[in-house]
């Protein structure tokens, strides 16, 4: 695990905890470091797909009509 850092910030309570019930998690902490985690990781995935699209030129939309 990186090492982590005590911060202070305003969340919104009905958030949090929804995204505790969500993600399963037992602890506040461990619901935003899970969330930070989810929210990077989102963004690696789309970096991928922008490095891959184009290099299947016989891609199509199979959903497409």
């Amino acid at each position: 695990m990186s090492k982590l850092v005590k911060k202070q910030v305003l969340l919104d309570l009905q958030a949090l905890k929804r995204a505790q019930k969500i993600l399963r998690k037992d602890s506040e902490a461990e619901t935003i470091r899970e969330a930070i985690n989810l929210v990077t990781l989102r963004q690696e995935v789309a970096a991928g797909f922008d490095r891959v699209a184009g290099k299947a030129p016989d891609f199509r939309d199979v959903w497409a009509k």
